[in-house]
């Protein structure tokens, strides 16, 4: 059968036609600083991004975080891993449901590659949370360091994660066959890792530039080729390796 899917449409509306619990495990970067709607009762204003908040200081990472996106997952997830800023861990951690938070993982994104990051986005938190069932090998506080992709080389995405994060968090949290759901797949680089590690995926993406994307890397990566290597026309590379 197949081993992926991407489905184009509001997250919010595929999940909600997900059983509980159907998913062993949710890897995820959500958007932030676009949504209004607060999470309720963290004293947040639901003010757009950009407007200054009750909190700290304007920044991208600003603008509240659609609550119904968090229960939602931690409501059909066994684990969930959600990328965020320090900052959102109260809020985050308040609306994920009854699946608590386990390992907190630091990435620290080796900012060398290009002009340095500013202060407050030199590193990015990945918090895994889990039912009482579900357990994650490991549970200290860790402190990765993976570069990010350099805003002079080739992106897809303006977010775009680096591959070999998600691979590492993808073998890290999930074992061969298991499924893997993306809600906010943006280029698709969480079902590139799922795939290259014989894991199995659904990926989600509202904006429709970003969906036909994430399906044309994914056939690719199906093929044992690449993005670029397919757009140039080159034959995939069959055999080991």
């Amino acid at each position: 059968g197949a081993r992926w899917c991407v489905v184009e449409g509001d997250c919010l509306d595929v999940m909600r036609g997900m059983p509980d619990r159907s998913v062993p495990h949710v890897i995820t970067d959500p958007p932030y600083g676009i949504q209004d709607a607060p999470i309720q009762g963290q004293g947040r204003t639901g003010k757009r991004a950009g407007a200054v908040n009750d909190w700290h200081p304007v920044s991208e990472w600003d603008g509240a975080i659609d609550a119904r996106w968090v229960e939602e997952c931690g409501r059909v997830g066994k684990v969930v891993a959600w990328f965020g800023h320090w900052r959102k861990r109260a809020e985050v951690e308040a609306a994920m449901g009854y699946i608590a938070i386990r390992c907190e993982i630091v990435w620290a994104k080796d900012c060398h590659v290009g002009p340095p990051c500013p202060a407050a986005m030199a590193d990015e938190r990945i918090w895994v949370f889990s039912d009482s069932g579900i357990e994650p090998q490991h549970f200290e506080t860790t402190v990765w360091n993976e570069p990010i992709i350099p805003t002079w080389a080739r992106r897809e995405h303006k977010n775009e994660k680096p591959l070999r994060l998600m691979q590492r968090l993808v073998a890290w949290l999930s074992s061969p066959d298991d499924l893997i759901l993306d809600p906010f797949c943006g280029s698709g680089t969480t079902g590139v890792a799922a795939l290259r590690l014989g894991r199995r995926c659904i990926l989600i993406e509202k904006d429709a530039r970003y969906a036909a994307l994430a399906r044309e890397r994914m056939t690719a990566e199906e093929q044992g080729s690449t993005l670029q290597a397919r757009r140039a026309g080159q034959m995939p590379l069959l055999g080991g390796g």
